[in-house]
């Protein structure tokens, strides 16, 4: 049977699963990454054809389209990105990971709850998941013996009631954990403070201490001043905040949430929205409704190739409402590298689409 990780970035916990299923029963089993714009050969060779797509966007449906063309009703596709009600049979899901499928033992991935109770409309949690948190595993259901290093995929877990109990168990077990959905400053009090404290927090690479947040909304900046001594005793830039951007707040509302940031001296991770399947952005007309001049002038102590990544969409963005470029803005991108090419970009708009957006998007 062939297993297609159509684009993860990081080994796909669905496919491990099902490799690890069909392994004991005594299938021969094929890991494909589908990442160009054929199928490699071997793809022909299975009988079995199970495809995983993590993320709704245009070059994954691509991708399973040629799946789709090749093995039409014998290809059987899961996963977020492509359908949200799907799930793994029961007797698949409780199934230990193959990591032997990736050639992986970096670190060990899974979820100990799954379901938020917030209601983010830019989040797919509630459809996928529910709004009910709940247990859904433990560490040795898939944390291999000697494994110390975890990437938890849970959708919220400080908002578990149990939650103390986790992070008393992490600690415990000396566990380096990367919390990869971040952590819900809602639900950061004294006694979660402490407990995480005591956790040895990792970022995605496992080579530094980092606590994960997000900042989505300026309605939580009240939470991040309220909690700032909290943050501060996690350590000098061992505080990341991830910054949804793209999807509903105005310039204003982007503006107040990156001050928020600097003001606190925390490292910002500004990530795009990526539309989920029915719903699109929802960026009002009257996104720019400050001075630009006041945003770009902003800068960070760390993390600045990020920030010229939202700089670059804001670029694109502007263009898109008034038809040409604000060249303070443009030469802001460009005040390091390739200085040259600033006056070419102002006059050629095609270059939106083509080199140039390629290579700084």
């Amino acid at each position: 049977m062939n297993l297609y990780d159509v684009d993860g970035r990081i080994p796909n916990l669905a496919l491990m699963k099902l490799s690890s299923y069909h392994r004991s029963r005594g299938c021969t089993v094929e890991l494909i990454r589908v990442r160009g714009s054929t199928l490699p050969p071997k793809c022909r060779e299975g009988d079995l054809h199970f495809a995983s797509v993590v993320f709704y966007r245009e070059q994954s449906a691509r991708r399973v389209a040629l799946l789709e063309a090749e093995f039409g009703s014998r290809l059987e596709v899961g996963g977020p990105g492509a359908n949200l009600k799907r799930r793994l049979p029961l007797e698949v899901g409780s199934c230990f990971p193959d990591y032997s499928l990736y050639g992986h033992d970096q670190y060990a991935l899974g979820f100990l709850t799954r379901g938020c109770k917030k209601h983010c409309a830019f989040c797919l949690v509630p459809i996928q998941e529910g709004r009910t948190i709940r247990r859904v595993a433990g560490f040795a259901d898939f944390v291999p013996p000697g494994q110390q290093r975890v990437l938890l995929l849970d959708d919220n877990l400080l908002a578990f009631k149990g939650a103390d109990a986790l992070l008393q168990e992490m600690a415990e077990r000396r566990y380096a954990v990367n919390f990869s959905q971040t952590l819900d400053i809602a639900y950061l009090e004294a006694t979660k403070h402490q407990l995480l404290l005591g956790v040895d927090a990792r970022n995605a690479a496992f080579n530094k201490r980092m606590y994960y947040f997000s900042l989505n909304h300026p309605s939580a900046i009240r939470l991040f001043e309220e909690r700032r001594d909290m943050l501060k005793s996690f350590g000098k830039d061992h505080v990341g905040v991830v910054c949804l951007y793209g999807f509903d707040n105005t310039l204003t509302q982007d503006y107040l949430r990156w001050r928020c940031l600097r003001r606190l001296r925390l490292i910002p991770f500004f990530q795009e929205y990526w539309p989920i399947h029915g719903i699109p952005s929802r960026l009002s007309t009257d996104f720019f409704d400050m001075n630009l001049d006041e945003v770009i002038r902003l800068t960070f102590r760390s993390n600045g190739q990020n920030w010229e990544k939202y700089l670059r969409w804001l670029n694109r963005r502007y263009f898109q409402s008034f038809g040409r470029y604000y060249r303070p803005l443009v030469e802001v991108i460009y005040r390091y590298n390739n200085k040259e090419r600033i006056q070419r970009y102002l006059n050629c708009p095609d270059l939106l689409t083509t080199e140039l957006y390629r290579d700084y998007r």
